[in-house]
C-alpha cells in the first residue's frame, strides 16, 4: 500500500515541477518579447530622431547656401560698374545659376513658409538681374563724370570746357527720366557731345550710354542715390524676411 500511494506522489511531483517550469518559460517569452518590443519602439524612436536630425542640418546647410548665392550675385551687380563690359554677361549669368540652384534644394527640402520666402528672394534678385547690365553701363557713366569733374573748385563754375562738359552731362543724366520725351529725343544729341567732350569715354562706351539713355524705363532704380538705393533695398527687405523664416523653421524642429 505503501508504494502504491508513493508512485502517485512522485507522479504529482513531477507534474507541477513540469508546470513550474513550462509557467518559467512562458514568464520568461513573454520578458523577452517584451524587451523586444520595447527594443523596437527605442530603435523607430532613435530612427526617426536621426532623420529629423538630419533633415534640420540638410535644411540649415540649402539655406546657407541659398543666403549665400543671393549675397554673392548682389555683390557682383555692385561691382559690374567697375568690371570690363565684356566681362559683366558671364559673371551674372554664374551668379544666376548658383541662385536657381540653391532654390531648387530649398524647394524640395521645404517648409512650405521658408520656400515661399525663397521664391520672393529669387523674384527680386532676377528683377536684379534683369537690370544689372544697364545699371552697371549708367553707375559707370556717372562715377567716370564725377571724376572728371574739376578737382580745384566748384564745377559749376569751372572754365575747362572739359570739365564743365563732365558736370553738365551728369546732371543731364541724372534728371533724364523727369524730361518729356521730346524734350530727352531734343537733347539726346546735346547728351553725346558732352560725353564726348569730356573726355572720360571711348566711342563704345559713348554708344552704351546713348543706348541705356534711349529708354527711361525703371530710370530711378538704375541710378540709385547717395543716400537711397531703392532696388537694393527691397532686396534686403525680402532677403531679412527669409533669414527670419529660415530661423524660426529651424528652431522649431529643434524643439
Amino acid at each position: 500500500m505503501t508504494a502504491l500511494v508513493a508512485v502517485p506522489v512522485t507522479l504529482v511531483a513531477a507534474h507541477w515541477t513540469r508546470r513550474g517550469t513550462e509557467r518559467a518559460a512562458d514568464a520568461a517569452m513573454v520578458a523577452g518579447l517584451g524587451q523586444s518590443e520595447a527594443a523596437v519602439r527605442a530603435a523607430r524612436l532613435q530612427g526617426r530622431t536621426g532623420r529629423e536630425h538630419a533633415l534640420e542640418s540638410d535644411r540649415r546647410a540649402a539655406c546657407t547656401e541659398f543666403l549665400r548665392a543671393a549675397d554673392l550675385l548682389v555683390r557682383t551687380v555692385r561691382e559690374l560698374p567697375a568690371s570690363p563690359f565684356e566681362a559683366r554677361r558671364e559673371a551674372l549669368d554664374r551668379r544666376v545659376t548658383a541662385l536657381i540652384e540653391a532654390r531648387a534644394g530649398i524647394a524640395v527640402l521645404g517648409p512650405a513658409d521658408v520656400s515661399s520666402r525663397a521664391q520672393d528672394v529669387l523674384k527680386q534678385c532676377m528683377r536684379l538681374e534683369r537690370l544689372a547690365l544697364r545699371r552697371a553701363v549708367l553707375r559707370s557713366a556717372v562715377d567716370a563724370l564725377e571724376r572728371h569733374w574739376c578737382r580745384r573748385c566748384n564745377p559749376e563754375v569751372c572754365e575747362d570746357p572739359h570739365h564743365g562738359a563732365a558736370f553738365v552731362a551728369w546732371d543731364l543724366l541724372a534728371g533724364w527720366a523727369r524730361l518729356e520725351d521730346e524734350e530727352r529725343w531734343e537733347k539726346l544729341d546735346f547728351l553725346e557731345w558732352l560725353l564726348e567732350e569730356s573726355r572720360a569715354f571711348t566711342a563704345d562706351e559713348v554708344g552704351q550710354i546713348l543706348q541705356v539713355a534711349d529708354s527711361v524705363a525703371h530710370w530711378d532704380e538704375l541710378m540709385g542715390g547717395l543716400v537711397r538705393d531703392p532696388l537694393l533695398e527691397r532686396f534686403h527687405a525680402v532677403r531679412d524676411e527669409f533669414a527670419d523664416a529660415a530661423r524660426g523653421s529651424l528652431t522649431t524642429t529643434a524643439s
